[in-house]
């Protein structure tokens, strides 16, 4: 009367470790794309940079431009005033040889200073500037360099001035003769602004050329300075929830070390918890094993007594139960191995790996199915499953023979393929064992009911079963297939057997095979 109390107890139990594992072993909430919001909250530093640099530059672009134009302003306004007074220079020294008598030919090459000592008026002197309403004759510097006349409505003083002229203005030089006769050459003021403007273009396309070649330059540095957070970003985007290895690259950056560091301190936090956890589920499923051994004991014990046909019934219901305990807690003890060996086979992936480590394991694919087709063969006996491995007798060489996984790895994945698949085909039905060489794919194909696609995404997590189906299982065996391949970088697929089968019927192919780079 013992038993079924125990038993309840241990149901109750492996029902708590049930809910622990799968709660451990449940994949994390990937995080939604990041939106307009979520885009803003968080600015890029690169288009900080970019922006401020931009900015910078346009700044400094305005007001280089504005200080060019003001100098080269400057400069066109001296030049003019220069061209003028030369101009005037030589119509003064020509109206100075042919008015004497006899003409002056010294004039032409006599000393600027004793020129202007000998015949010029000084620009102050009244005599030297136009008085209002008198009219001058002004030689001009435009086209064809006609004379205008210039009846101007108030004094113009000796020297340099700017007046209007038929409502345009010009630059005037104006000189008195000491023979009372006066010289006036003038300039539009519009050539002062234009020469400015072509002399400032002229000095501004260097500039402009050499800011642009600056901000694909500037570009490029920001792009190789944050080379390493995007580098940092891979790594830390390509890390699995097996991979817990700190983050070690000597390119990262002093002031992102710290975060890295942070980073690293999580990673191991996290490492550490799903160490006890692991260890939980271990040891609980290894102190399930002696219960449900005395468990199993005493129902065999109680089989062997005289028995009425229901207390059997009753009895051979609870040792089917036991044996159903007994293989999750088996299977269960295989996954966490399996988490465990691929936790430690990314560590030593993604860290220094050491010399045994970096040695390839290899698996021959001949004596692994061998081992699992033992084990699975009462099963295919007793539904009568036809059963057939093909692939073996190829012209393959003894390099195509072997698996990059280790024999022990290789066999679970086999066995618990074949379990399933022997589980879930009717009596009578067929298994076919595909294996090609070459390409290091393995393919076990059934005649059962097989996965409908809707639920191929979550028959890999533990504890997941397909229901409707009629068959007991644990639903730990694919999360261990994939788990394992995981390990070595392989990809787990599954596809209907007979795709053009009625529903129910169309069977399931699962295939392992190498991850394509």
């Amino acid at each position: 009367m013992k038993i079924p109390h125990a038993f309840r107890a241990l149901k109750d139990r492996l029902k708590d470790c049930r809910a622990r594992v799968a709660e451990a072993s449940a994949p994390p909430a990937q995080p939604a794309s990041g939106t307009a919001n979520e885009r803003k909250a968080h600015p890029s530093l690169v288009r900080r940079a970019a922006r401020l640099s931009a900015g910078l530059v346009a700044l400094f672009l305005v007001f280089s431009s504005a200080v060019l134009f003001a100098v080269s302003y400057h400069e066109a306004a001296e030049h003019q005033d220069d061209v003028l007074e030369e101009t005037a220079g030589i119509l003064a020294r020509t109206n100075v040889v042919f008015r004497e008598t006899p003409p002056a030919f010294e004039v032409l090459y006599m000393d600027d200073d004793d020129f202007e000592e000998r015949y010029l008026l000084d620009d102050s002197d009244p005599r030297a500037g136009v008085a209002q309403g008198d009219e001058i004759l002004v030689n001009t510097l435009h086209k064809s360099g006609r004379a205008l006349r210039l009846r101007p409505a108030y004094d113009i003083p000796g020297g340099h001035s700017t007046v209007e002229i038929g409502g345009e203005r010009w630059r005037i030089l104006l000189l008195g003769l000491k023979n009372g006769h006066r010289v006036a050459v003038a300039q539009k003021t519009d050539d002062v602004w234009e020469e400015a403007l072509n002399d400032a273009l002229s000095s501004a396309i260097p500039i402009l050329l050499f800011t642009g070649l600056l901000g694909l330059t500037l570009g490029w540095v920001l792009k190789r300075m944050t080379a390493p957070v995007r580098s940092l970003r891979e790594t830390l985007a390509a890390k699995t929830g097996e991979d817990l290895a700190p983050v070690v690259d000597e390119a990262i950056p002093s002031e992102i070390q710290p975060l890295v560091d942070a980073v690293n301190g999580l990673l191991s936090r996290v490492g550490e918890l799903r160490e006890r956890e692991a260890r939980f589920v271990a040891d609980a499923a290894h102190e399930l094993r002696s219960p449900l051994a005395a468990l199993s004991l005493q129902a065999e014990r109680l089989s062997k007594e005289q028995l009425s046909p229901a207390a059997r019934e009753r009895v051979d219901n609870l040792r089917r139960v036991i044996d159903r305990a007994v293989r999750q807690v088996n299977q269960l003890l295989v996954l966490k191995r399996a988490q465990a060996s691929a936790t430690g086979a990314a560590s030593a992936a993604s860290g220094a790996a050491s010399a045994d480590a970096a040695a390839a394991p290899a698996a021959d694919i001949a004596a692994a199915i061998g081992r699992a087709v033992e084990d699975v063969w009462p099963d295919i006996e007793r539904k009568r499953l036809e059963f057939e491995v093909e692939g073996l007798d190829d012209d393959a060489s003894d390099d195509d023979r072997l698996l990059p996984i280790s024999e022990d790895d290789l066999f679970t994945i086999l066995r618990n393929l074949l379990e399933n698949a022997a589980r879930y085909t009717p009596e009578g039905g067929a298994i076919r064992l595909r294996c090609e060489l070459g390409r290091k794919r393995i393919t076990v194909r059934d005649t059962g009911p097989g996965i409908a696609s809707e639920e191929r995404g979550r028959v890999f997590d533990p504890f997941y079963r397909v229901l409707g189906t009629g068959v007991t299982g644990t639903g730990l065996g694919l999360a261990i297939v994939k788990t394992l391949a995981e390990k070595y970088g392989w990809r787990v697929t599954l596809a209907d057997a007979a795709p053009t089968a009625a529903p129910g019927a169309k069977g399931l192919a699962v295939t392992i095979e190498p991850c394509e780079d």
